[in-house]
Formats: structure tokens, sequence, C-alpha cells
């Protein structure tokens, strides 16, 4: 099972050295992968907080996340980055296999990566998109993404065509890369299992997990499905089981994240430090 850790690309402390020094802590820990979260454009308003006493809007101050992951890779040796999750219908599919593309071959190939629809619609419309398409318009982006890592050159879908099209530089190995699909709903699932190659849910037990698949088992047989997730880490969290209880579910990538729990941004890397001693064991 590899460990992934959150780093917190919003919210109050943003500056390049934090990001940097976090980076560099995570890798020294012996953590597997770095991710960051994805938001755009939000609306100036109150809405999810990290703690009880903040008024700032949980993902109103943040970093574009392929553009930061692509800065912390060059401070970094050998640890993965990734988003969990990278919003895909706000997004051009042929720009972010691009992206994703170039950070792999640039990188040596320690790109990883979740793919989700969305849930913010005010979100979608400061972008033009619309949001009641976000279904449809994900799964042709899934399918158009292991398209052009495949080194395919043409696509004719409902939203994008494009024919006889150059796309390198592009490492081979990308194309065994994962597609993961984060959610939990039953359409979620069933785009994992038709157009990506495994799922990421958030905040749910490996148990829980191995429920959400159970109907689908037998459209999983004899075939490679990737399991991860992304679960909060808060004081009293007892890591340790946590981490136990997904490896005996079978759970690939387990994401910690430290943000949005009651550790404040000044106690993080104390806790990143000591989460490195739970990271050894796998």
């Amino acid at each position: 099972m590899k460990i992934g850790y959150t780093l917190e690309n919003f919210d109050a402390n943003l500056e390049s050295e934090f990001l940097i020094k976090s980076a560099k802590m995570a890798e020294e820990a012996g953590f597997e992968s770095l991710w960051t979260v994805d938001h755009l454009m939000q609306a100036n308003e109150e809405g999810l907080t990290i703690f009880g006493d903040t008024t700032t809007a949980l993902y109103n101050n943040i970093t574009e996340p392929l553009t930061t992951i692509a800065f912390l890779a060059g401070h970094t040796t050998k640890i993965r980055f990734g988003v969990s999750t990278l919003v895909l219908p706000i997004r051009n599919p042929i720009i972010v296999a691009k992206q994703l593309a170039t950070l792999d071959y640039l990188t040596n190939g320690r790109v990883v990566m979740t793919f989700g629809a969305g849930w913010n619609e005010k979100e979608f419309d400061f972008l033009g998109e619309n949001f009641q398409k976000r279904g449809s318009k994900f799964r042709e982006g899934l399918q158009i993404i292991r398209a052009l890592w495949n080194g395919e050159t043409s696509f004719e879908g409902k939203y994008y065509q494009f024919h006889n099209v150059c796309f390198t530089p592009l490492r081979p190995e990308l194309s065994k890369l994962p597609l993961i699909v984060a959610g939990s709903s039953d359409y979620m699932v069933e785009t994992a299992i038709q157009y990506g190659d495994g799922l990421h849910p958030a905040g749910v037990s490996g148990k829980e997990i191995q429920e959400i698949i159970a109907p689908y088992k037998d459209k999983l047989e004899e075939r490679e499905f990737f399991l991860s997730v992304h679960v909060d880490i808060y004081k009293e969290t007892d890591v340790e089981s946590v981490l136990s209880e997904y490896e005996e579910n079978g759970i690939h990538r387990v994401i910690l994240d430290l943000s949005r729990g009651d550790i404040k941004t000044e106690e993080r890397m104390k806790y990143l430090e000591q989460l490195g001693d739970f990271v050894k064991k796998y």
C-alpha cells in the first residue's frame, strides 16, 4: 500500500518557501506521493471552513494545482505528484492530457492523478461550462486522455474531434498510468469501471470502499482495478489503525490530509514529520 500526503495549496500559508519545505519534508519522510487540491474560481462567500473560527471559505485562496506540482517537482527528486481531485469537465481534456504528459516526461514518470466531475455549479458557470453536461463531458474527457496517452492520433466524440495529430513527447509508460475516478455514486463507480482504471472515494473506510464496489465484482474480475482514498487526519486519529484497516481491505493508496481537521497550519510540520514513522512501515 502506498501513502500520499496532501499539500495544502490553499488557505493561509501559500508562501513558496513553505510549500517547498513541506514537499521536501514529505519526500524525506518517505511518502510515495504529494497531492494538491483543485478549484479555479469560486464565489466570494463564506463556505466550507477549515476551522470554526475562520470566515474564509476553504478554497477561495488557492493556487492552480497543476502549476503548483510542476513548480514543486523541480524542488524534489523522487516523490510523485498528483491532484486529489482534478475537475476535468471545467477544462479542455486535450490540454490536460498534454500538461500531464509533459510533466510525466520532464520528471521521468513522477505523475499520478485522480479525476472528478466536479460539484460547484457556480464555478462551472464562471468558467463557461455547462454543469448539467459534466457527466458526459467527464467520460469523453477520460476517453481522450487515454487515447492520446496510448499514442492514438484520431478521436471522434460528441464534444471533441481530432484527426491525424501529433502528440509528442510521450513516454510509453504513460499509457499504463491508471485513470483514477473520484467519487462513490453509482454513476461515478460505473464511470470508473467503463472509462477508468480505479476508484477514489473520500472519507470512507476500506470496508466501505469494498461495499461500494461489491455490486460490480463480476465486472472487475480478471482486470486490475486501483483503489485509493483521501482521508482527513485529526489530532486524535489513530493513524496506525486507520492505515491497517485500509491495508486489510486491499486499498492500494491512502492520501492523508491534515488541512481540514483540527491541526492548524503552524502545527502541520510537526505532524508531517511524525507521520513518517507510519509511512516507513509500508
